[in-house]
């Protein structure tokens, strides 16, 4: 199934809006933060979408986008393609990877400790 994954870069200024104001924003939008080439993307529900369906998502995304950093004084882009899968990766699953390598240095730790 094709899906179809609207990315978005930020770039902040130093007299504008804090990086965790716009995360908060961005991700009460359905943005999630991942770690690749762009710093946030929105996963389109619909699998299969018409050229239609696929114009009006990008309309309604970047119109809901621009109002809600609107005075943040940032800037943004954002990049509409098909989801490749494997050209971000999310940062719940780096931070649930991060986590698992610690309580094993933990338990590493605490046996050598013995």
């Amino acid at each position: 199934m094709s899906k179809y994954v609207t990315r978005v870069s930020v770039w902040f200024y130093s007299e504008g809006a804090s990086p965790s104001q716009v995360i908060s924003k961005l991700t009460e939008l359905g943005f999630r933060p991942v770690r690749g080439a762009h710093d946030f993307v929105y996963e389109h529900n619909e699998d299969n979408m018409t050229e239609a369906d696929l114009s009006n998502a990008i309309i309604e995304i970047s119109n809901a986008l621009h109002k809600t950093l609107s005075g943040f004084k940032v800037l943004y882009n954002l990049d509409t393609h098909l989801s490749e899968g494997d050209d971000y990766v999310p940062l719940e699953d780096i931070d649930a990877e991060l986590e698992e390598t610690r309580k094993e240095l933990e338990q590493i730790e605490s046996e050598e400790a013995k």
